[in-house]
């Protein structure tokens, strides 16, 4: 696997570039930058499993909708997906099945920042020469 994310300059959001070698990937390596962006705290130890289960009209939007779902997580629900067990994307179907492993919040994870929203903003998955190409911009 030789998945990255590059962080950008922004005024007002947070942004950065992500280039991975399958569609899967690029889907873990927004999810690595996303929780890279929410919290500081290295103590981080599964408790339990939570399913994501989604269908949508576009590439984009399916990744949209899945930042969106674990923010969601973590912002209403108070538990922090800290990894993915497993992660299948059909992208002829546009649909994502994950499993995210999880923590409850309490006092020892120190959250960076409050993310309202992932958004479309020069959000277009491109497959080039093999591999895939997205900019992901959240709006904090």
């Amino acid at each position: 696997m030789s998945s990255k994310h590059t962080y950008l300059s922004h005024t007002a959001d947070i942004a950065f570039d992500v280039e991975a070698d399958s569609i899967e990937e690029l889907f873990i390596e927004s999810f690595s930058g996303w929780l890279n962006s929410v919290v500081e705290s290295n103590i981080l130890k599964t408790e339990s499993l939570v399913e994501i289960d989604l269908t949508a009209e576009s590439l984009e939007q399916l990744l949209v909708d899945f930042l969106n779902e674990v923010n969601f997580l973590l912002t209403v629900k108070k538990i922090l997906c800290i990894d993915i067990e497993n992660l299948i994307v059909d992208k002829e179907k546009l649909t994502l099945k994950a499993i995210m492993k999880t923590q409850k919040l309490n006092e020892n994870i120190i959250l960076k920042e409050e993310i309202k929203s992932v958004t479309y903003h020069q959000m277009e998955i491109k497959n080039q020469h093999g591999k895939y190409f997205v900019r992901v911009v959240f709006d904090i």
